[in-house]
């Protein structure tokens, strides 16, 4: 009898200790899922608006959308949007040379210990505004027409920023103010950042 006793007894106990490493083994599994969560990173929406005041008065908004993931282990996300422009070289053909003209942006994100999200962001921004008239050559009769023998030459401004932010999900920020000195134009940069669900 005493026997079978402490066999229940024995059965009893191995139970008992199998139901309650199963139990801790539970948010073991939940904390991993939780690690691997936060190793991936959440998807980020971005968007980044070049905005152009003269004066007070806002003349341009030029907003640009992208999609990243906050980790620091995966390339970051780019955009290049713009055109090819044509500069005189100059010399004994009348030689061309094709300059990108337009944005660049360049993006890594990642995950803070307090929940918001750092950005690495590398901006770059160039455009046309106006011409010089550059003599190509002579005409071959006279003219009175003035651009008869030349080229317009177009005057190529930029913009460039390199910039790290830390934002919370939904923030919107002003990260950049700079103004052209050859026109008086203000150049602003706004960022926001939305978790994707």
């Amino acid at each position: 009898m005493k026997r079978i006793i402490i066999s229940s007894v024995f059965g009893l106990c191995l139970l008992a200790s199998s139901f309650s490493s199963g139990a801790q083994d539970l948010p073991k599994k939940d904390e991993s899922k939780a690690e691997n969560a936060r190793s991936e990173g959440p998807q980020l929406k971005v968007q980044i608006t070049f905005a152009e005041y003269d004066g007070e008065k806002k003349v341009k908004s030029l907003p640009y959308t992208l999609l990243l993931q906050a980790r620091v282990d995966v390339p970051g996300t780019k955009i290049r949007m713009g055109s090819r422009v044509p500069v005189y070289t100059g010399g004994e053909h009348g030689s061309m040379q094709y300059i990108d003209v337009g944005t660049n942006i360049d993006c890594r994100a990642s995950t803070t210990q307090d929940g918001r999200y750092h950005l690495s962001l590398s901006l770059e921004r160039s455009w046309v505004e106006g011409d010089v008239f550059v003599p190509v050559q002579k005409a071959a009769a006279p003219t009175t027409d003035p651009a008869v023998g030349q080229f317009a030459q177009p005057i190529i401004r930029q913009f460039r920023s390199e910039n790290n932010v830390t934002l919370r999900d939904g923030q919107t920020i002003e990260t950049d103010f700079a103004t052209d000195p050859a026109t008086g134009k203000v150049i602003k940069v706004e960022i926001t950042i939305n978790v994707m669900k």
